[in-house]
């Protein structure tokens, strides 16, 4: 089979390379702007981080998408193909758990509440998106019962999904870019089964999540500047 891996990171240099390697056939690519100019009359920034997250498969051909954060260390050693393999035992998904909440509703709650106590991290990302008539909407549908929550950091998807995928980025767009709140709810909606990688973000045999150095990293550079996904 042919793996495919993605990653991103706009708005300056990347905060490391990942080093792939599988026994199954893998490809990569890792998109900057120098690979994929921003555009800056029509999409914002970090809309556009969602293009190589959620539609790679419109560009490339492969059986499996896996999305990787920039704030991603790949240990070293690791075959994530052989991983999704075992992990997906015939299902199209392959996901984290959240580490903290088990709902959307609690995921809104922490965002809503972040920005209004002025955190500089949600500000900056969400600050004016319509996030509390987003939950509300969705808790609204009867057939949805809100009750995962997947830590969209790090993710795989079969070409079978592309279809979910591409529901995901329409939410993206006429909801929130808080994609961790909308995906619950399009996967809802598909019916497509998943399964769930071991452990999670925080520890797991196949990265590191250091999201810590990747932010110091920013901080270097003029904040109309930082992008990153």
């Amino acid at each position: 089979m042919h793996f495919h891996c993605v990653s991103a990171h706009f708005g300056g240099t990347k905060p490391w390379e990942h080093n792939l390697h599988s026994s199954q056939i893998l490809s990569s690519c890792y998109y900057d702007d120098n690979n994929m100019p921003s555009r800056h009359n029509s999409m914002h920034p970090r809309l556009k981080g969602k293009l190589p997250k959620m539609l790679e498969w419109r560009s490339v051909n492969a059986d499996w998408y896996i999305w990787m954060d920039s704030s991603v260390k790949i240990n070293t050693g690791i075959d994530i193909p052989e991983i999704i393999i075992k992990t997906a035992r015939n299902n199209p998904l392959c996901l984290f758990r959240h580490t903290q909440a088990t709902s959307i509703q609690e995921e809104a709650a922490c965002v809503l509440q972040g920005i209004s106590r002025g955190n500089d991290y949600f500000v900056k990302r969400y600050s004016g998106e319509p996030i509390a008539n987003q939950l509300e909407t969705y808790l609204n549908d009867d057939s949805f019962k809100d009750n995962n929550l997947f830590q969209m950091t790090f993710f795989a998807y079969h070409k079978s999904a592309a279809a979910l995928m591409q529901e995901w980025f329409v939410h993206n767009c006429i909801w929130s870019i808080e994609d961790q709140i909308s995906f619950p709810y399009v996967l809802s909606k598909s019916g497509l089964q998943y399964s769930c990688f071991e452990g999670n973000v925080l520890s797991n045999e196949i990265f590191t999540w250091d999201w810590q150095s990747r932010e110091d990293k920013l901080q270097e550079r003029p904040i109309q500047s930082q992008q990153f996904n």
